[in-house]
């Protein structure tokens, strides 16, 4: 999972007007059948926006960092439109009055938009119409729009993504356990790429730190120009357009060698 800056990066303000007036009429219209049809009716107007979304994400899902090669990205609404489906399997209310609201819009992979579909989990209180405060909310999925959600979901040498805290009982554990299980974070081709790229990984650890010892015994401008050669093809792999970038931070942590500690910075 990455970072996006999306509130910052909103769409063009002829798109965002038509949109309003989308919302005003969901508002205005109070027989929930009658709203779903307006959002059935208008139901490729937020899959304009998957341009500029991906723009955001260097051509990324939001969610598994993989780019999509044959299959369709989702313009995945975060909160459900329609029903918003709970621990327990029941529908508590989607949220309708979102249904055009750019800031409510993550892109997805297909895999994890179709597992997730109308699963939207809260603590307590939850908003039921255009009036109540979603910013009350205490939801369960990770978000990534709030830059502090990524970092508390990390990666092993398996390629498997889990929990950054091992505390089970922890709130945080909670939300990646069950942003990675309805998500589908764990789906085996995506484990399959992480795992083939963090042992390609481990070996040019290996090579560079075996560079630096024999240039520590015996100094050589040549061996220093081949570490210099090496370190940076090693940081084209934490660099944000490139796929599984956040794997690629994990198992230089994971290493416990400071400058590949420092790179994954």
């Amino acid at each position: 999972m990455i970072h996006i800056d999306l509130l910052n990066n909103p769409p063009d303000t002829k798109w965002i007007k038509k949109a309003e007036q989308l919302t005003k009429q969901l508002i205005a219209e109070t027989d929930d059948d009658k709203r779903k049809k307006i959002i059935d009716k208008n139901a490729v107007f937020w899959g304009e926006l998957k341009t500029h979304l991906l723009s955001l994400s260097h051509h990324k899902c939001w969610y598994s960092e993989a780019k999509e090669k044959f299959s369709h990205y989702h313009v995945d609404h975060f909160r459900p439109k329609k029903r918003a489906i709970d621990l327990n399997n029941d529908d508590k209310g989607g949220y309708w009055w979102l249904t055009f609201d750019w800031k409510n819009y993550r892109v997805s992979g297909s895999v994890g938009n179709t597992k997730k579909g109308d699963r939207f989990c809260v603590l307590k209180y939850k908003a039921n119409s255009e009036t109540e405060n979603i910013e009350d909310e205490v939801f369960y999925f990770l978000d990534p729009i709030d830059e502090d959600d990524p970092i508390k979901l990390t990666f092993n040498d398996n390629g498997e993504a889990i929990p950054y805290l091992n505390d089970k009982s922890s709130w945080d554990y909670i939300r990646v356990d069950y942003t990675i299980n309805n998500l589908d974070l764990n789906y085996e081709l995506l484990v399959e790429a992480r795992r083939e790229l963090w042992a390609e990984l481990v070996l040019r650890i290996k090579e560079i730190q075996n560079l630096i010892d024999k240039n520590n015994s015996n100094p050589s401008p040549t061996n220093n120009s081949l570490i210099k050669e090496k370190l940076k093809q090693l940081k084209e792999f934490v660099k944000p357009p490139k796929e599984f970038s956040s794997t690629a931070k994990a198992c230089l942590i994971s290493s416990g060698l400071p400058w590949a500690i420092r790179i994954a910075a």
